[in-house]
């Protein structure tokens, strides 16, 4: 759990922008998990209870990141937990 933990950091210390980065720490405190991917996105996070709508795009360079980063966020308190499980 601490190497996966540690990966995690690795890998969103790397985005560029300190309100996307602070909001993907908030995830991955929260239980999501991040998949570092290639091109215009810089990542998915998903829930761990793998809900379809809990899941979301992290974008390299979003217009607005301080909007992108709320709704990293906002994605985020909106899973219903492992009461609803849907997979």
């Amino acid at each position: 759990m601490l190497y996966v933990t540690i990966m995690f950091y690795e890998r969103i210390r790397m985005h560029p922008n300190k309100h996307i980065r602070e909001a993907l720490k908030y995830a991955e405190v929260q239980g999501w998990a991040f998949a570092k991917s290639h091109g215009h996105a810089y990542g998915r996070i998903r829930c761990c209870f793998r809900h379809s709508d809990c899941q979301m795009w992290i974008w390299s360079t979003p217009r607005n990141p301080e909007g992108h980063a709320r709704r990293i966020r906002k994605t985020v308190e909106a899973c219903p937990g492992e009461d609803t499980y849907d997979s």
